[in-house]
């Protein structure tokens, strides 16, 4: 009578571990990555409209960069009008330049997963360059086509608003805010895309306000808090 025999199966288990720890070290600056296009380890070089770069924050949450910008030159009119922001200008290895949309970028590699929040505030009216009591009475600054973009899953996407009314000398806004679990890695917040970036940051101006024949300029900034906001921006872009 034919036997069979099976022979017994055992199993071993073991274990593979990783630690990661928050980058505590001081280093310089994430630089920028294409707004259009961003991909890691393929920094760009942006230039403001005078031609240098914005200085970013350091460490493990840093807001790496915010455009800064120009309308142009326009024509003293008496009738209400409304002017766009120029793009980012990108300055490329073989010298020349192309154009991106302005935008701000952030990076959050402390690995909490604790979220953060971006906020904004128009220090002041648009005044003259060299005389701050001549100002553009009821220029209205906007940014609009507001959206998020980024390399990583956007299921950890931070929530930004698709349109902000910037109000000079008043409370900042926020918008741009990552929540719990939510906002990791390198997160750009963009103001239109390559087809809308022409007129995606506006400043209306009443035909009412008295022009002089001047540079006229603002200040805008940018702050970067640990904690997320309670009031979550509104809708996703």
């Amino acid at each position: 009578m034919p036997v069979s025999m099976v022979g017994a199966t055992t199993e071993v288990v073991s274990d593979g571990q990783v630690m990661f720890k928050t980058d505590v070290t001081r280093t310089p600056a994430k630089n920028p990555l294409d707004p259009s296009d961003a991909k890691p380890g393929k920094p760009t070089n942006p230039t403001n409209p005078t031609g240098t770069a914005t200085n970013g924050t350091t460490g493990p949450l840093s807001l790496d960069y915010a455009s800064s910008f120009t309308f142009g030159e326009a024509m003293i009119s008496a009738d209400d009008a409304k002017y766009y922001a120029k793009p980012q200008v990108f300055s490329q290895d073989d010298g020349k330049t192309v154009d991106r949309p302005n935008f701000v970028q952030v990076t959050d590699k402390r690995g909490t997963f604790e979220g953060w929040t971006l906020k904004v505030k128009q220090e002041k009216q648009f005044s003259v360059k060299d005389d701050d009591t001549k100002e553009l009475t009821g220029a209205q600054l906007k940014f609009l086509n507001g959206n998020v973009t980024s390399t990583i899953d956007q299921q950890y996407a931070p929530t930004g608003q698709k349109e902000i009314t910037l109000v000079p000398g008043s409370a900042e806004v926020a918008p741009l805010a990552a929540a719990k679990d939510q906002g990791m890695g390198t997160w750009i917040y963009r103001f239109g895309d390559e087809q809308t970036m022409a007129k995606s940051i506006e400043l209306a101006v009443p035909g009412t306000s008295p022009k002089m024949a001047k540079e006229y300029v603002t200040e805008l900034t940018w702050t970067l808090e640990s904690t997320p906001t309670n009031t979550t921006p509104s809708p996703k872009s």
